[in-house]
């Protein structure tokens, strides 16, 4: 008994003794692991590879929001590009393969076609004493071709790292509004510079997201997944009022301006009269955002203030008209006005000796007794200067001034404003800011405030966004709505005022250049003296022109300026303004009295399709059973362009045009057509007709399926039904 006792004893010991050195082993390996950075057992260098184990962070950059036309357009948004990197450090593997470029002959070889670049400078740069190396311009913003074609190459050595650049495929397109974006580094994201892109920099932006993972010594990453990321939330898409295809004619006519009278600046805008929706928008020069090659950083219809001239004399009128004191066919003696002072205001005086300015029509032209409504078709300052001293109030004018919106800022959604300055202290002045002299205003708001001429007296306020969206879940972050900032004049006086700018066109008054046949114009013209230098110039002025369409019920405004050489042609060469008459005509459907179809045709519940970018044997097959009539424009096999437009409701008996990629363009038997389809068909095919009387076309002077060429001078003529 006593024998198994202590058998048991010493087995207890050695069990004990075994443990504790278990112990001491064990706790002597973590100690010279964890202390001393050595494994025992592998006799490895723990510390030395555990201290090439790092954790990395990558970005993942958020898409900046798109900005769209009114129509759903893309004219800004993010292209993805990429940069080239090579490693040239010979100690770069994994395992026994090269993560290095190994043969830089043969790499050179390769690369230097897709980068464009000559083989040496690709050479000089693999040549480099450094671990890695970029090549340059040519080796950024590399499209997914060539980085695919690179990737191709299986050679070793080559790595991408993904950028994103602003992209603005319009190129000069209301560039001074859109503004653009650049890439920040400290932000790591592109960040609006100017213009929309900069004051809805926040919502276009949206937030870049992350992952965190461990990489190895050499950077690879490690296969034991992220240890943290958050995904990038993309910004906001913005729509814009602005349409596409009205701003292209807007830019085209700054160009032509430009070209025709020697125009230093040109500026102009496309308004909504009902809403105050900005169609377009703009001045020359621009700048393309793509390249920033800006001079000016000013967007003139908001931040230049200028002596509009005799667009102004609009609102003289329509104050005189408004207080019922107006009667167009009182007449006063045009000639020339002597101003005297009587009581601090003006009056008109015969005695030299009182006279303290004496006031002149344009050129000093004289018309001896006429008035009032004459008065205004011919822009007579005289008549101004009458109204001003018989018929208006000075201060009442000042009141009507204040009414419509002037020296104030509109308060629209894009740019910070100048105001423009008053001059109304002295009798003088009280006069010539009736004329357009003396004060200054900006675009903006002359539009504002011709909102309420040309509508029933209701005055909007312009606007540029139309609404903000995700682009994602689709959720309208914003939508604008019309503004109504008030109601300066009755609608009697609108609707009166507007009859007198139908007469300025259409009667043979000062802005009769500016009539089309498609569609009745109203309007008013002026000229202006331009301030150099603290006084006036003797040799430059300021020509502008606010215009709307159709007369009868007016729906668009186009205003219109540029600065320009002395000229007594700048209201007679009006093609530029014209074209963006017809522009609007087309794509508005806006056609006046006998210059459009004349029979009323049931309408096709359907919208046309999309056949831009289709074969021309598509669409034939599409109208093989509805049998529309159909103008193909050019003998291509692909559409290019068409009208009427995308989703517009169409009419059984409507002619569908489509203008093809095919450069040769046959005359087609116009016999029957409106007005409306023979300038349509002058503005697809870019081949001018002259169009002589009303109702339908009855003959043409060229036969059908004559090839047209640039000399060729088609002209129609139309005829009412008997």
């Amino acid at each position: 008994m006593v024998n198994r006792t202590a058998r048991s004893n010493r087995m207890l010991l050695g069990l004990s003794v075994f443990f504790v050195l278990i112990f001491l082993v064990i706790s002597t390996n973590v100690f010279v692991v964890s202390i001393l950075g050595y494994h025992i057992h592998s006799a490895k260098d723990i510390k030395a590879e555990s201290a090439n184990i790092h954790l990395a962070t990558k970005s993942l950059l958020a898409q900046r929001g798109n900005i769209l036309d009114i129509n759903g357009n893309v004219i800004v948004h993010d292209v993805i590009s990429y940069t080239l990197i090579a490693y040239l450090d010979p100690e770069r593997m994994v395992g026994k393969s090269p993560r290095y470029v190994v043969d830089k002959e043969a790499t050179a070889q390769a690369l230097a076609p897709i980068l464009g670049i000559p083989v040496s400078t690709v050479m000089t740069n693999l040549n480099r004493d450094a671990k890695q190396t970029e090549f340059g311009t040519k080796g950024r913003n590399l499209t997914l071709a060539q980085k695919t074609a690179i990737e191709a190459l299986n050679l070793p050595g080559f790595d991408f790292i993904k950028t994103v650049t602003r992209n603005y495929p319009m190129k000069v397109f209301a560039s001074h509004l859109i503004g653009f974006a650049q890439y920040d580094a400290d932000k790591n994201s592109l960040v609006g510079k100017m213009g929309v892109e900069a004051i809805f920099n926040e919502l276009l932006s949206g937030e870049n997201g992350y992952e965190k993972y461990r990489v190895d010594k050499n950077g690879y990453r490690m296969l034991d997944g992220n240890l943290e990321e958050a995904e990038a939330v993309n910004g906001a898409t913005i729509v814009l009022t602005i349409d596409k295809g009205i701003q292209e004619s807007l830019e085209m006519a700054f160009d032509m301006t430009i070209n025709t009278h020697k125009a230093e600046l040109v500026w102009g805008s496309v308004m909504e009269i009902a809403t105050g929706r900005i169609l377009a928008w703009g001045h020359a020069p621009g700048f393309d955002p793509n390249n920033i090659d800006i001079e000016n950083y000013s967007n003139v219809g908001m931040q230049y203030a200028y002596e509009p001239g005799s667009t102004m004399k609009t609102f003289t009128y329509a104050a005189a008209m408004d207080i019922g004191k107006y009667v167009g066919t009182d007449t006063f003696d045009s000639n020339f006005f002597r101003m005297g002072i009587d009581q601090g205001l003006p009056v008109r005086t015969d005695d030299p000796s009182k006279t303290f300015a004496i006031i002149n029509n344009y050129m000093k032209r004289t018309y001896g007794r006429v008035d009032f409504d004459f008065a205004y078709l011919l822009s007579l300052n005289t008549g101004i200067a009458t109204l001003l001293t018989t018929v208006l109030p000075p201060s009442t004018y000042e009141e009507y001034l204040d009414k419509f919106g002037f020296f104030k800022p509109v308060n629209t959604d894009v740019y910070p404003e100048v105001e423009g300055v008053k001059n109304f202290r002295y009798p003088l002045e009280m006069i010539t800011t009736g004329f357009g002299q003396g004060s200054s205003v900006t675009m903006l708001q002359m539009l504002q405030a011709y909102s309420a001429i040309f509508s029933d007296g209701t005055m909007v306020k312009p606007y540029f966004v139309e609404k903000v969206f995700d682009e994602k879940t689709s959720e309208v972050i914003y939508q604008a709505q019309p503004t109504i900032v008030g109601k300066p004049i009755k609608e009697s006086t609108a609707k009166q005022m507007q009859a007198l700018m139908d007469r300025t066109i259409n009667d043979g008054g000062t802005s009769r250049n500016y009539q089309i046949p498609e569609v009745r114009t109203m309007g008013k013209t002026g000229t202006s003296q331009v301030a150099v230098d603290g006084e006036y110039s003797k040799d430059k002025n300021i020509y502008s022109a606010m215009t709307a369409l159709p007369a009868e019920n007016p729906k668009y405004m186009v205003y219109y300026a540029f600065l320009a050489p002395t000229s007594t042609k700048a209201h007679q060469e009006t093609s530029a303004v014209q074209q963006i008459f017809r522009r609007l005509s087309l794509t508005y459907g806006l056609y006046s009295e006998n210059n459009g179809p004349t029979e009323t045709v049931p309408v096709i519940e359907m919208q046309l399709p999309n056949f831009i970018n289709r074969s021309v044997l598509s669409l034939l097959t599409w109208n093989a059973e509805l049998k529309l009539p159909l103008t193909i424009i050019g003998n291509g096999e692909r559409v290019i362009n068409q009208y009427p437009e995308v989703n517009h409701t169409i009419l059984n008996s409507q002619r569908l045009f489509v203008l093809t990629d095919g450069s040769e363009i046959t005359m087609p038997d116009m016999t029957g057509w409106s007005r409306k389809d023979v300038t349509t068909f002058w503005l697809l095919s870019n081949k001018a007709v002259f169009i002589e009387g009303s109702g339908l076309v009855s003959s043409q002077n060229i036969a059908a399926g004559t090839v047209l060429t640039d000399q060729s001078e088609i002209s129609v003529i139309l005829t009412l039904k008997p």
